[in-house]
């Protein structure tokens, strides 16, 4: 039960670390519009300013249009500027908040400036957030007295915040008889909301005595009771309520603190958090920060467990629009992450930049170029590789799309054949350059043709002088009898003529014979003149067999049981693309990102199951949820087998839930903004031409 508990809480956490930033940032303006709006009143008419005059109280120690009443109004819109900013934000918020309480306190009638002082003092006490210009300044809390000091109320503050709000809550049910004349200081009169229906009495005040008072669950359930008084304000027109509502909001973002029950029953933080250096937890090691691979170790992370995590490079990469930075439409950082920051504030996790040469499976540990690591259980999540059957010289002659170097190289061939097309001394020449070939036509080689005829036909309008990038050509070769075999034939079908509409070419049955730097040849002698050729057509398992001394499968998998380890070794774990892992209906587990997600939760969970002697989950089951594919602007496709979408919806469609399964807010915003962007506008911003890829055959002739 209380592992429940705690998860419940922890994903409210992890909501409110999304929402909490944007209800800070609206806090801030809000409240900063409402000082900036009291002072141009004082100045504009002083003797007539409203009830709600934020310097009403000052009258009797000030003169009205005094020097010193004026400079305190000008002081108080400076801050007011510095809130809306977020910068110097405690000092402006703790400044504007005195403000507040004492023209509560001083002045009949100025009720809703308690609501202002209280909000304030929460952004006073704990910062303005990531949304915010002493974000980009520095990182994190003041690391000095004040900051220190700060920490040390903020307990005490969030215990009074908690004791009011129920309060608050409480004399709102029951109306203002009785019980609100006596706390009229605590909760203004004009804040209740007796008239509410009875579920809504009981619900809030359930809300409020079970978990508000002693602090229990408290994120959840000031998550369900800010919305309910946000909608109550909005029907009612209560200005009040809506500030009670930023209250209680700002209770789900930062928590009760320390001072709370689920504080001493450790339902705030995961097992991990106390752990200690001297503690003997067992050790998992994970190779590779693909999907498979980070979707385990989060969830690892939690427990009682030390983690490495090792990877050959120092990112995660988000590779179902990989093929988007090849054709100039997002930049590299826009689908990349560091791993270390992934995990900056998981302490038991360790990030090593290496490459795993060998394992000693008996004494249990994984050999680096310069140490060993010794582990308790080990999950292989190294992913794919092109696979060009065999014919690996072609790797050069036309590059995979697996990683971000192999993108902007793709990037860079593409915008070089137009210039050298611009520059080229004949029309065969010229036409040879704006020649594209394309082998494969799954989901990368439609979606790359795709992108491919978009960028010519809108990315570089007006730009050349002597071609018209619309006369661009764009082939794909696939061996098959249609597209996207892994599509029902109807998805195949229009699919197909999408492309043809955006002007591809698409030829099936041609097997590919030969290739070189000008071009390729089909098995039937056909021959295609390209200087610029893209290889889509599959992947192989990357090399980790040869390290795990195990015999692979075919396309390089490693065949595991099907609780995804090994069947001479039950401690390591294979998951992904990597594993050749077979569903209960006797087909193959396809290498798709959620099918490598859902192989490495079911690998965390087995090892936590046998690390807390529990019973080990049934055996893995891969649940497929949906194909999604684009092939250009509203063209896409959606089958999730019990219905099938096709142009503008699929579209919408596939871009929010890549959006969604980007890893890092700041990766969801700037993609979201750059479609955003191209769409109203047709605009690439990222055709650069960088590394080997922009010299690439310019010193060839013409075939």
């Amino acid at each position: 039960m209380s592992s429940w508990l705690r998860s419940l809480n922890m994903a409210s956490k992890n909501v409110s670390l999304v929402l909490g930033p944007i209800l800070g940032l609206t806090a801030r303006l809000w409240l900063a519009q409402i000082f900036l709006l009291a002072a141009a009143l004082q100045f504009a008419a002083p003797g007539e300013a409203p009830p709600s005059n934020l310097y009403a109280c000052f009258e009797g120690w000030l003169a009205s249009e005094s020097p010193a009443k004026m400079s305190l109004v000008w002081l108080s819109m400076l801050f007011a500027a510095l809130l809306a900013g977020g910068l110097a934000t405690r000092l402006a918020a703790g400044v504007l908040a005195g403000i507040a309480l004492a023209s509560f306190l001083f002045e009949v009638g100025q009720e809703q400036n308690l609501l202002w002082a209280l909000m304030l003092g929460f952004i006073a006490l704990f910062g303005a957030g990531p949304l915010s210009l002493d974000s980009l300044l520095r990182r994190g809390e003041p690391n000095n007295a004040t900051g220190r000091f700060l920490k040390c109320i903020q307990p005490a503050f969030l215990l009074f915040m908690r004791m009011w709000l129920v309060a608050v809550i409480l004399v709102g049910v029951w109306g203002p008889s009785g019980i609100g004349d006596t706390l009229a200081l605590l909760a203004p009169r004009s804040m209740v909301f007796g008239y509410y229906e009875h579920f809504i009495h009981i619900g809030l005040a359930g809300l409020a005595i079970l978990f508000l008072a002693p602090g229990f669950l408290v994120r959840p359930a000031a998550g369900i009771a800010a919305p309910i008084l946000a909608i109550t304000a909005l029907n009612t027109g209560g200005a009040e309520t809506m500030y009670l509502a930023v209250l209680v909001g700002f209770m789900a973002s930062y928590g009760p603190g320390a001072w709370a029950l689920e504080h001493w029953f450790k339902l705030d933080r995961w097992p991990s958090a106390d752990l200690k250096n001297e503690d003997e937890v067992p050790h998992i090691v994970v190779v590779g920060a693909g999907f498979g691979g980070l979707a385990a170790v989060s969830r690892l992370a939690r427990e009682k467990c030390r983690i490495t995590l090792i990877d050959r490079r120092n990112h995660h990469l988000f590779q179902p629009l990989l093929y988007q930075v090849a054709s100039a439409a997002l930049n590299p950082s826009d689908i990349a992450l560091p791993i270390r920051a992934l995990f900056r504030r998981q302490k038991n996790v360790q990030v090593l930049l290496g490459d795993v040469i060998a394992t000693d499976r008996e004494k249990r540990e994984v050999l680096l170029a310069n140490q060993r690591i010794s582990y308790d259980h080990l999950i292989v999540a190294t992913g794919s590789r092109p696979s060009y059957h065999g014919m690996e010289q072609w790797a050069d002659l036309a590059p995979g799309l697996k990683q971000i170097e192999d993108a902007t190289l793709i990037r860079s061939r593409l915008l070089s054949a137009f210039e050298h097309a611009e520059d080229a001394l004949d029309t065969a020449e010229q036409k040879n350059w704006m020649t594209f070939v394309i082998i494969g036509a799954g989901p990368t080689g439609i979606e790359m043709a795709g992108a491919m005829a978009e960028l010519a036909h809108h990315g570089l309008t007006g730009e050349f002088r002597n071609i018209d990038p619309t006369h661009a050509r764009i082939i794909v070769l696939d061996r098959g009898k249609r597209c996207l075999s892994s599509f029902p034939q109807s998805c195949s079908k229009r699919v197909e003529r999408m492309l043809v509409g955006l002007g591809v070419e698409v030829r099936h049955d041609a097997a590919l014979a030969s290739m070189d730097t000008a071009g390729v040849t089909l098995e039937d002698g056909t021959r295609i003149a390209a200087r610029t050729i893209l290889w889509t057509a599959g992947v192989q398992a990357s090399n980790a067999h040869q390290w795990l001394g195990v015999k692979p499968g075919p396309g390089g998998r490693i065949p595991v049981t099907k609780r995804l380890r090994l069947a001479d070794d039950p401690r390591v774990f294979v998951v992904g693309d990597t594993a050749a892992i077979v569903s209960p209906d006797g087909s193959m587990v396809p290498g798709l990102a959620p099918a490598a997600k859902q192989a490495g939760l079911y690998a965390a969970r087995v090892i936590i199951a046998k690390m807390n002697d529990k019973t080990v989950p049934a055996p893995f089951s891969y649940r497929h949820q949906g194909s999604l594919a684009t092939i250009g602007r509203s063209s896409a496709i959606a089958d999730f087998g019990w219905i099938r979408l096709t142009g503008a919806p699929a579209w919408w469609l596939w871009g929010m839930v890549h959006v969604g399964f980007l890893t890092g807010v700041r990766n969801k915003i700037a993609v979201a903004f750059q479609w955003i962007w191209a769409y109203l506008t047709y605009d690439r911003s990222t055709r650069l031409i960088t590394g080997p890829g922009a010299k690439i055959n310019s010193d060839l002739p013409a075939p």
